[in-house]
Parts: C-alpha cells; structure tokens; sequence
C-alpha cells in the first residue's frame, strides 16, 4: 500500500441499459469501439485505466490539467460521433473529475474519499458535460480553455462535507471558433434556483389550470381550439409538437405501479413560442430510477406560453424495499414551473426539481431533497413516450 496525490476521472454511458435493451449486440459492438477510443485518449494525456465496469471506466492522472483537457476531447469525439447516430441510439457520456489524496495496493487499485467524489460527481454531471470539484479548478482554471459554471457546495451521499463543484460544457469552449455539438450551452445547469414565479399573469394561468383539474369545470369558450391536433398535423418552427399516446403513457405508469390522474393532454403552443421552450412538450418515463436504487418516475407537461412557464403533472412511484409504507406509497402532483437556458424548474414540497432535455431527446433530471439524514442530489434519465 501507499499514498499519492493524484486526479481520478470517472465516466459511463448515460442510459447504456436502455441501448442494450433495444439493440444489444449493436450497442456492446460500439461500446467496444468507444472503449479503444476512450483508452487512447487517456494514454495520450498521461493517464492510465484504472478499473472498467460495463459502460463505466475510472482512469488516474498525475496532473488534475491533463484530465480536464483529456476529459474534454472525449466529450468532443463522444459529441461527433453522435451525429451519425439514429435518434435515441447516442452514446452520450458524463464525467467526473476530483483531486487528492488516494491509497494505491499492490494491484494498482485505487481507494479513499478521493475516488468516491469522482465517482459522485460524475452522477451530477448532465448528459455530455464535465463536472470537477474545486480542488480540481483551482489547478486548472487558466489552464484550460474551457467555461465553467459554478453549481456551488454539493452533499454528496457517503462524503461527510459538502464538496463545491463546477460543470464544464466542452461544447462552449472560450477558444471555440468552429461550431461544436451541445446542449448544455442553452440547457445545461447554472443550478441557480428561481426565487419564484411573481408575475401575476403567471399566477392567474396557474390557478386557473389547477382549478379546472380539481373542480372539474370545462374552459372558457374557445379553449377547443387549444386542443393537440391529430398526429402528423402540429409543429413549431419546423419542430413537431407529438400528440400525448395517453394509452401507451398509462401501460408504463400501470407497470411501474405510478399513479396517474385521470385528464391529460399536450396542448399545441402559440406559434410565438420558442422551439427551445416547446421541445419540453410531451410525456417521459423509463425503466430508470433514481440514483438507479430509487423511485421511477413520469413527467408530463401539458403547456408551455412564450414567456417560459410550463404547466403539467410529475410523478414516481413507491419506493422499493420501503420499511414505512406510509412514506413509500407512490404520488403525483400538478406543477407549474419554469423554463429557461437552465432547464424546466419546480418544486414540490420541499424537493426541487430540474429537468433538461438532452441531444437524443430523453430527459436528464436531478432532484434536491433535505431531511433529517443531510442534503441529497439525485439523478435520473426519462426517455420520451411516443
């Protein structure tokens, strides 16, 4: 055994078992040719493998800048790579990066705190970005031509102090001049909570709409010429707006043991709306969990107006192996949040939410939870329900 002061990057496919599950010998063939790349790339920036697991791979480098530039030019290959890709089936990866004190045995394995908040912070990361702690961007910040947006302390499970974090988005790269692929750039996390929703416009759509949910009275004369057009018929600025498949939503609520209220609907946004702000519009669910231990999840949202507000329904259900049934039971609730450049925003209760629609068009979300046990940050990945 013995000590070193070293980076750890940590990376994995986000919904590598949703592509095995659709296409696995197409997938495990590409992940094999991912894998030759990723390799090659570590070795050119100094690093080594240091442990694969599936679509998971943690790699050490001597110099917390060489993982950062490396970490980089595996996003921007991962990125070009992807346009060729069909719809759903892109690798798209998220990474980690931390700095410090870690123990090595004699087999070249790696332990202590350090390589756990690689680890964490890779789970932090959105689909195709780079999240590294502050001891790596103390090192790095200018050395690298890169933007990074401070998401402030993090609690991450198992680490005893609040780690503060920043996420790199390799696509907004300062010393950019050709045009790359990326979401984050427009939808990526600045993590900044809104102080709420004060306009009093916003207010009234918003009690309103709950209002017809609960009492069950119609709209005003006129609101039938809201309604989702037939499928095929709506679109946005060239951007189809996809009717809900309210049956097919109900199978995957009904599997997953998620309650659902009774009346959905999507309806089709005014023409002034912005793609970026109508692309949120839709139903999403997946195999996946939270953490991938937790509760899965659905969200729904109905309407989007031009000035970013969304209205619609979330969703999980029980949590499994729950000890108080009470507490564990599945749930829904109506929203009304906010879109902008960060994601669509709300919260229930005292959880927030913030959920970003990714390249491949699934949904990357992270929710912030507080009990008596600490400050939580989980994530998941929805895939849309056509």
């Amino acid at each position: 055994m013995r000590r070193k002061i070293a980076a750890i990057l940590a990376a994995d496919i986000v919904g590598y078992s949703r592509l095995v599950n659709a296409a696995e010998e197409e997938t495990v063939g590409r992940l094999a040719h991912f894998r030759q790349a990723f390799d090659e790339l570590v070795t050119a920036f100094g690093g080594r493998i240091v442990n694969t697991v599936g679509d998971a791979v943690l790699a050490e480098f001597q110099s917390s800048v060489e993982a950062v530039r490396c970490a980089v030019n595996l996003q921007e290959r991962a990125a070009a790579e992807s346009v060729s890709c069909a719809p759903g089936r892109a690798m798209v990866m998220r990474i980690g990066i931390n700095a410090g004190d870690i123990v090595e045995n004699d087999r070249g394995e790696l332990f202590g705190d350090a390589v756990n908040i690689a680890a964490r912070l890779e789970h932090l990361a959105p689909p195709g970005t780079i999240c590294i702690s502050r001891a790596v961007h103390e090192q790095v910040a200018n050395k690298v031509a890169v933007t990074f947006q401070n998401i402030g302390p993090q609690q991450l499970k198992n680490i005893a102090d609040p780690v503060e974090a920043f996420v790199i988005d390799p696509s907004a790269r300062a010393d950019a001049d050709k045009k790359r692929i990326g979401f984050f750039r427009r939808y990526g996390p600045r993590w900044r909570f809104a102080a709420g929703v004060a306009a009093a416009g916003v207010l009234a759509v918003a009690v309103l709409w709950i209002g017809e949910r609960l009492v069950g009275h119609p709209g005003p004369e006129g609101t039938a010429a809201k309604a989702a057009p037939p499928p095929g018929t709506a679109s946005l600025a060239g951007i189809p707006v996809a009717p809900l498949n309210e049956m097919r939503l109900r199978q995957v609520a009904a599997a997953q043991d998620i309650q659902l209220p009774d009346n959905l609907k999507i309806l089709t946004p005014a023409p002034s709306v912005a793609p970026a702000v109508a692309k949120y519009l839709g139903a999403w669910g997946s195999d996946d969990r939270w953490n991938g231990g937790g509760r899965r999840a659905i969200l729904v949202v109905e309407s989007v107006d031009t000035s970013g507000t969304a209205l619609g329904f979330y969703a999980h259900g029980p949590a499994p192996n729950a000890i108080m049934p009470k507490r564990a039971a599945g749930r829904f609730t109506s929203f009304v949040g906010t879109i902008s450049d960060e994601g669509l925003r709300f919260a229930w209760g005292q959880a927030k939410y913030r959920f970003t629609v990714a390249p491949d068009d699934s949904m990357w979300g992270l929710w912030q939870t507080a009990g008596p046990q600490g400050s939580f940050n989980l994530t998941i990945t929805l895939n849309r329900v056509r």
